[in-house]
């Protein structure tokens, strides 16, 4: 002998559902939330791509993620062997830490031409 349930579902707010059911001995419920957070960020156009990196001095930028530093080292190897002139100025934020206006500040009068950043988990 089976017993027949029924089941409301309806959508709450974004990203939320509830669903209940109703049988003879008591009332049931189960709400479903979204795992994943809001993105809160003010977004910042992307920088203007260099022509050649001859004679420009670039950022490093690393955020203490696992091997991110011998990722950045590497390419600074490699682009030292291709153009010439080029200089490195290395960049650090903890890893926990987002980064602040007054750090972004730092790294435009650092004078470097463009950023290359290194993250990963």
């Amino acid at each position: 002998m089976s017993t027949r349930q029924s089941f409301i579902c309806e959508n709450l707010d974004e990203g939320e559902l509830s669903i209940s059911t109703h049988e003879k001995k008591g009332e049931y419920s189960l709400r479903v939330l979204n795992p994943v957070a809001e993105i809160m960020f003010n977004f910042l156009p992307h920088a203007k791509r260099l022509k050649d990196l001859k004679n420009k001095k670039i950022g490093l930028y690393w955020n203490h993620k696992a091997r991110g530093d011998v990722a950045l080292n590497r390419v600074k190897e490699l682009f030292s062997d291709r153009f010439e002139g080029i200089s490195f100025e290395w960049f650090e934020t903890a890893i926990s830490e987002e980064a602040s206006e007054e750090w972004f500040e730092s790294v435009k009068k650092s004078g470097v031409h463009g950023v290359i950043a290194s993250t990963g988990d």
